[in-house]
Formats: C-alpha cells, sequence, structure tokens
C-alpha cells in the first residue's frame, strides 16, 4: 500500500497533522510536468507540494494507474515507459523498447501493457510482471490511435490513412478489419467491450462498430468536431466538445442515441466527471475557467476561474475535490465540490492554487 512514511521520508515540511480538517482527504496527487521534465507530488491534505520529485528517463507526458497496487506508469516524450513505485516515490523498472508516446494503455486487468511501436506500424503486447514485450502483432498500415477495452480483452487501431479500424479480441486470433465509410479519429470502447466507438472528427460524426464482427452499426451525427471525449463513472453516458459550438453533446451509447446538447463555457475543451453529485468539469482553455454541469439537471451549476491554459481534470476518489492541470501557468487549481451549490450568480470560489513545474499534463491521485 501508499505509506506516508516512505513518500515522507525525505526532509520535507509539512504542517502538522491536528491543523488538518476531519474530512480531508488524506493522499497524494501525481502530477506529471512536461516541461519541468519530472514528476511532482502534492499532499492533498496538507495541501502541499513535497520537496521529493520523481524523475523519469525522459520528459513525463502520460502517466497510467495500476489499480489496487503500489505501481503507476509513465510514458515519456521519448517513448521510454518506467515503472514506478509510489510508497517510495521511485522508479524501479524500464521498458528498453520506445514506444509511440500518448499511445499506451493498460488492460481491464492490469496485466498487460499495449502499445505502439514508435514507427506506429506495429502493437507491442507488453507483459506487466516481466515488463518485456512478448508478442509483436504487425499493423497492415501506420495506426492513428489505438484503444483497448476497460471490460474485456478487445484491442483496437485505427488508420486514417485507408479509414478502416483493426479488432483484436485474442492475441492468438488474426485482426478484424472494418472498413469505415469516413475517416477515424479517437477511439473508446464501451465499459463491456461489446462496441467500439470511432471519433470521426472532420466529418462531426460519431460511429458504433460491432467488436465481434467489426460491422458498424450507427453513425450518429454531431453538432461539433468530436475531439474531445469522456464517458461517466458507469459508462453510460458519453460527452463531447469540441470545435463548432460553446457547448457539450451528451450521447447514450448503449443506446445509439444522442440525447442532448449542453451549453458550457466558451471553446470547451478535455472533461471529466465526478460520481456524487454528479457533476461534469469542462475546461475552457481559452478563458481559463471550468464550467461544471449538473448532469441530472442538465443545466449549468458554477464557472470557476482556475488559472491559464487548463488542460486537464481529476478527481479524488472521494468526489470531494476536482485538481485541474494549467499548462501554461504551471500549477494545480483546486475546486472543492461542497463550494458548488445552487444560486443564481453561477460562479464558486477557487479554493486554493499550487505551483508544480512546467506545462503539467497528466496527474493519478491515490489515497493512503
Amino acid at each position: 500500500m501508499l505509506s506516508r512514511r516512505s513518500l515522507l521520508a525525505a526532509p520535507i515540511l509539512l504542517p502538522a497533522c491536528n491543523n488538518r480538517s476531519r474530512n480531508a482527504f488524506v493522499g497524494y496527487a501525481f502530477v506529471a510536468t512536461r516541461d519541468s521534465g519530472d514528476i511532482a507530488i502534492v499532499d492533498l491534505a496538507a495541501f502541499s507540494l513535497l520537496k521529493k520529485r520523481i524523475k523519469p528517463s525522459g520528459a513525463p507526458v502520460q502517466l497510467i494507474d495500476v489499480p489496487g497496487e503500489d505501481f503507476l506508469l509513465t510514458v515519456g516524450i521519448n517513448g521510454i515507459v518506467e515503472e514506478v513505485q509510489l510508497s517510495e516515490a521511485a522508479l524501479r523498472r524500464k521498458l528498453a523498447t520506445p514506444v509511440f508516446p500518448y499511445h499506451v494503455w493498460l488492460s481491464h486487468d492490469a496485466k498487460t501493457i499495449w502499445a505502439l511501436t514508435a514507427d506506429q506500424r506495429t502493437l507491442l503486447r507488453i507483459d506487466r510482471a516481466k515488463f518485456e514485450v512478448v508478442q509483436q502483432i504487425p499493423l497492415p498500415q501506420k495506426a492513428a490511435h489505438i484503444a483497448v477495452s476497460p471490460g474485456s480483452h478487445h484491442v483496437a487501431a485505427a488508420f486514417d490513412e485507408t479509414s478502416e479500424v483493426a479488432i483484436l479480441s485474442d492475441p492468438a486470433q488474426p485482426l478484424v478489419i472494418s472498413k469505415l465509410d469516413h475517416k477515424p479519429g479517437q477511439l473508446r470502447y464501451l465499459n463491456n467491450g461489446s462496441r467500439l466507438v470511432v471519433a470521426h472528427e472532420n466529418d462531426r460524426l460519431l460511429a458504433m462498430v460491432d467488436s465481434a464482427t467489426g460491422k458498424i452499426i450507427v453513425e450518429l451525427p454531431l453538432p461539433i468536431q468530436p475531439q474531445n471525449l469522456c464517458f461517466n463513472a458507469d459508462g453510460g453516458q458519453l460527452f463531447i466538445s469540441g470545435e463548432g459550438l460553446d457547448g457539450v453533446v451528451v450521447v447514450y451509447p448503449f443506446q445509439s442515441q444522442v440525447a442532448a446538447t449542453l451549453l458550457s463555457g466558451k471553446s470547451p475543451g478535455p472533461m471529466a466527471t465526478s460520481s456524487s453529485p454528479q457533476f461534469l468539469f469542462v475546461t475552457s482553455p481559452s478563458t481559463g475557467t471550468v464550467s461544471v454541469l449538473d448532469v441530472r439537471t442538465q443545466k449549468l451549476a458554477a464557472v470557476v476561474a482556475v488559472g491559464v491554459d487548463p488542460r486537464a481534470v481529476v478527481l479524488t476518489p472521494d468526489n470531494q475535490m476536482a485538481l485541474v492541470l494549467n499548462q501554461r501557468s504551471g500549477d494545480l487549481a483546486i475546486i472543492r465540490l461542497a463550494n458548488i451549490v445552487s444560486k443564481r450568480q453561477k460562479t464558486a470560489p477557487l479554493f486554493t492554487m499550487i505551483p508544480v513545474g512546467s506545462a503539467p499534463v497528466a496527474a493519478i491521485i491515490r489515497s493512503l
């Protein structure tokens, strides 16, 4: 388990425990800072930046949580994948084979790491226990995106040059190639892996593909370019933002239905959801704000000024706080969900802001 004593072994000055709120979230945020080239550690009970930092061999651009274990994975801009032991805030293992940055996924059972090679022409199956490549699967074309199912063994790759996707249901079986009507963009699986969601950014479409047969089930027209995709906790709602509208499109993926379009902040970007209360946090990088939408009422609850160029939001496991990563100002803005209340003035206060380093791009939160 994540150990506070281990993390605080370095010389760090922290407030006394009796100064903390009894209801405070006790845990840490591990924040990848691309331009600073390391991983910052924030004590979320003391709201303090630890002096100790984790320094991967390449500037970190992606963090992957390993649920229930004392580890996370970091991917550097140089394509090096490394394993971090959280309780010691130390690098433990390194994968010698460089991969394509931003295109690394962990399987639903956390036993396999899937990644594209640096040339984007081979799918790698990496045994996480051994931390070595155990299979190389040649792809028919250069892949632009890959996705791994959160609830099954399915893996998919998108080929924009030929408007196709390849679906792998079993590493021992051949790829199923699905011909699409439009150039594919981002890929996502439904929770049970039964359907692959394909975003057609240039054509403002969302396609559902059957994972078993590769056949297109439905194509849903959208009023925006599907650039940012975000599922709620149970996967029953998919929120989409992108160029074309200052709003968020709500899709019910299991019903293959576009449900609603919700007004949000200007030029909405990446999003995140909380489960209780059910809020959707929508970043607006151009205005330095986060719009908080009430999912149940489908109305704007609040707009929070958070900093310069917010590009990511992560929630604490207890849904007490939303942490916003501001790339240009290099800080972590914290919103307390308890401060978001229904009132005529749609604003909520920012709880605090913690400098973490230049260009924070990803974060993982762990409780003690």
